[in-house]
């Protein structure tokens, strides 16, 4: 299961690695939500160390460090238009998801190796949404429209914004699947003594952090009765949620990767036979 975050998406492919070098079991189906829902189609493609080298090219790529860029032009015909609700274009999550695909080779859901399910907001609805099947690219675009920064997406007349802003680590899903055993990755545990913020920015990404981590933490007590759930936290900076330089992305995948070989060399894998919360501290080796 991984959930989502932005620009920490980085760490689920370090974590995702650090456990896959480590012998551990492939997944028999995955559950992602925003930027976990990309990174889960490429692990549902190729599910194994294959795919994490896929995942690789696609973070240190062109288009995935260009996803929070707008042209020039655009944000001054942006400022001009009031009713312009994202900051922006599709276009460049688009990019991303092409270059993804370019490298598996898959763009439907039922030629994954693995069953998918992408979790995004219905916003008509006001309730999550799952996507199974079809084509890929909708999916996608739909469950990693953050508000604010990208457009809401269109899909049989209804419509979608990012999964994170109802079930922002479906655990649930996975449950509702009929999971006895579930692996989550989720991307907003934060440090306990964080400096206050000293910006706008910074105090929205801190306090959203702080509700998708609670979040979760709810979710997990409740659910945990039902299944082992064992969730793997890496914890980054509040603004590594859209911080994309190369060697930032570079420094938080190795981070993670060497977080996990850590906390499996110290405990072994007996750490993911019972359900619990681990928190992976990357944050001294940014």
């Amino acid at each position: 299961m991984l959930g989502g975050g932005g620009a920490r998406g980085a760490a689920q492919v370090g974590v995702l690695n650090g456990l896959l070098e480590a012998g551990l079991e492939p997944p028999v189906a995955v559950v992602g939500c925003s930027v976990g829902a990309l990174n889960g189609s490429a692990i549902a493609a190729y599910p194994s160390l294959a795919g994490i080298l896929m995942l690789r090219q696609v973070w240190l790529s062109r288009q995935a460090l260009t996803v929070f860029h707008a042209h020039p032009l655009g944000v001054i015909l942006s400022g001009l238009r009031h009713d312009q609700l994202s900051a922006f274009p599709q276009e460049n999550v688009r990019r991303l998801i092409d270059r993804a695909q370019a490298l598996t080779g898959m763009t439907t859901f039922e030629q994954l190796r693995v069953p998918l399910a992408v979790v995004a907001t219905d916003l008509n609805a006001g309730k999550p949404v799952v996507f199974r099947s079809g084509l890929l690219t909708p999916a996608l675009l739909a469950s990693t429209a953050i508000p604010g920064l990208f457009p809401s997406v269109k899909i049989d007349g209804r419509e979608h914004l990012d999964g994170g802003v109802v079930d922002n680590t479906p655990l649930d899903i996975a449950i509702e699947d009929g999971a006895k055993e579930i692996l989550a990755i989720s991307l907003m545990g934060g440090g306990e003594y964080e400096a206050a913020p000293h910006s706008l920015p910074e105090l929205i990404a801190r306090t959203l952090q702080l509700t998708l981590h609670h979040q979760m933490l709810s979710d997990y007590e409740r659910l945990c009765d039902r299944a082992r759930i064992v969730v793997l936290c890496p914890v980054t900076a509040p603004t590594a949620t859209w911080e994309m330089k190369r060697e930032h992305i570079e420094a938080v995948m190795e981070s993670s990767r060497a977080a996990t070989a850590d906390l499996l060399a110290k405990r072994g894998t007996k750490a993911l036979r019972h359900s619990g919360i681990h928190y992976l501290d990357l944050r001294s080796g940014r």
